[in-house]
């Protein structure tokens, strides 16, 4: 009875470890105006993904709209790091809004990395996908500064 307690654990960690990985946003409608997320301190990071799937993870027939999206980190060692509307490691997007006018990265330190990727797709397929990010900022300032802006890209 012990081994098969301890083995009905196991797969069922396992089950859950591969579910967490496969990741699907399907006919969803995301909102997440006005987001705001800030680092300030001085390993800062600021983190920011909004409707983002990872490992195999599919956006299919949805609306993701995060219009004045802010994401900001202010220290020494910097990133700040916006993805809005992004399937990564194999992921497709078909049939998608991707809406993110106004959305605003920026760190300001003397490590300063600053990345912002509005509908994007990793090692994979964007059909039917509508990308609008009308007055996106992507900044990075300082010594050390990095910043790199992904718009509507299939890698």
């Amino acid at each position: 009875m012990q081994a098969f307690r301890k083995t009905a654990l196991f797969v069922a960690l396992g089950l859950a470890a591969a579910g967490a990985m496969a990741g699907e946003i399907s006919n969803t409608t995301i909102t997440a105006d006005r987001a705001t997320n800030t680092a300030g301190s001085n390993g800062a990071r600021a983190l920011q993904h909004i409707g983002v799937t990872f490992d195999n993870g599919k956006i299919l027939n949805s609306r993701i709209y995060a219009d004045g999206a802010k994401n900001d980190s202010y220290s020494r060692n910097g990133t700040a790091h916006q993805d809005i509307g992004v399937a990564t490691r194999g992921g497709t997007m078909d049939n998608v809004t991707v809406y993110a006018q106004n959305a605003y990265n920026r760190t300001a330190g003397s490590g300063a990395v600053a990345v912002q990727e509005i509908g994007k797709v990793s090692n994979g397929l964007m059909k039917n996908v509508t990308v609008y990010a009308r007055g996106a900022v992507n900044n990075a300032n300082n010594d050390g500064s990095y910043a790199e802006q992904k718009i509507g890209v299939v890698n």
